[in-house]
């Protein structure tokens, strides 16, 4: 009896372990890998450097700020000799946004595409993934994760929103967009 109680629990360990490795790529994955990359412009920013301009704000904006939990941004500028690479890692990101665990909120295509797409339920979203990609430029890939986010409130947040950290950061980004 304690012999088949042992092969049934280890049996119980190996189907665990087979289901919990997944073999497709995730964004986190996906960022992680590209962080450790210097082609690659990187920023990640805790809510911590994130405040209000309007001390005063509504509960509702301040309440919408508390449920971001961090940023990340991960961008990608064409040279011209690297356009190759440009089409693999957006051949990379599209698959992975492809999952059907990622939803819709937003897209357009052609020559400069946007996607936006989010985790989670659609009053309470737990990341928001926004994909931008220009043939020309590069492409910028953000992830806001938080906790319970209502998108309808992000708007004003947005405008209330200010960023109390090291705007260098920011400045590589620029450049990418401007091109």
């Amino acid at each position: 009896m304690k012999k088949q109680i042992s092969y049934l629990a280890l049996l119980v360990v190996i189907t665990l372990f087979t289901v919990s490795c997944n073999k497709n790529p995730t964004l986190q994955t996906y960022f992680v890998e590209s962080n450790n990359n210097n082609e690659f412009i990187s920023v990640d920013i805790p809510s911590s450097v994130l405040s209000l301009k309007n001390k005063d704000a509504s509960d509702e904006v301040k309440e919408t700020l508390k449920s971001i939990k961090k940023v990340n941004f991960l961008g990608f500028q064409v040279k011209d000799d690297n356009i190759e690479k440009y089409k693999k890692e957006t051949k990379k990101i599209k698959t992975i946004l492809a999952n059907p665990k990622y939803q819709d909120l937003f897209s357009i295509g052609g020559k400069r595409s946007l996607a936006i797409k989010y985790l989670g339920e659609d009053d309470a979203i737990d990341e928001i993934i926004i994909f931008g990609a220009d043939i020309d430029k590069g492409f910028i890939l953000v992830r806001l994760l938080g906790k319970k986010m209502n998108p309808s409130k992000m708007k004003t947040l947005i405008d209330e929103i200010n960023y109390d950290g090291n705007m260098d950061d920011f400045k590589q980004f620029e450049s990418l967009l401007s091109k």
